[in-house]
Parts: structure tokens; C-alpha cells; sequence
């Protein structure tokens, strides 16, 4: 899910019964949590181009999964949230 917000960008998913939550400003405060636990933060600009502002690695059980938040920007924010490189939330870009 994606939502605006008046404050920023943010966009949910689940995965594996883990809550996955993306929240960026307009001031380029980006934040990753899981379950609630803020794992990678970032005030790196966001550019035109697609780039990765945020990661971190889930486990679950012996499988590590990697997280990864992909950002663009023109007139707004736009989030992508892709777990072993497989789109699982936000916007196509």
C-alpha cells in the first residue's frame, strides 16, 4: 500500500508476517522499519534517476532476506520496496 501524507511519502507491505513500513519526507528524512523497529535511516537527496536510499536484511528463521527501498523524485516522492530484488511494494519506476 502507498499512501500521501501531508508530512511525506509512505508505503506498507507484509512479508513473511513481518510489517514492513516505508516513511519519506519532503526534507529527504527516509526511514525503514520492521515490525515496528526503525533498521536503516537515510538524508540522502532523492534524484530523477531510481536509486536505493535504504537496506537492511530480514531474517527469518535460517533464511536471510535482503530489504532494499528504491526512491525517485520529480513533483513528488516516489517509494519501491523490493525484498531478494522482487518488487513487493510501492510505485513501478
Amino acid at each position: 500500500m502507498h499512501t500521501g501524507n501531508p508530512d511525506g511519502v509512505e508505503c506498507r507491505t507484509e512479508f513473511k508476517g513481518h510489517e514492513i513500513r516505508v516513511f519519506s519526507t519532503w526534507t529527504q528524512d527516509a526511514r525503514l522499519y520492521i515490525d515496528g523497529v526503525c533498521r536503516d535511516r537515510s538524508i540522502r537527496r532523492v534524484s530523477l534517476q531510481k536509486i536505493r536510499i535504504l537496506h537492511t536484511s530480514l531474517r527469518i528463521g535460517a533464511d536471510v532476506h535482503l530489504v532494499e527501498v528504491f526512491a525517485k523524485a520529480l513533483l513528488s516522492i516516489r517509494l519501491q520496496v523490493r525484498i531478494d530484488g522482487r518488487q513487493v511494494a510501492g510505485e513501478f519506476f
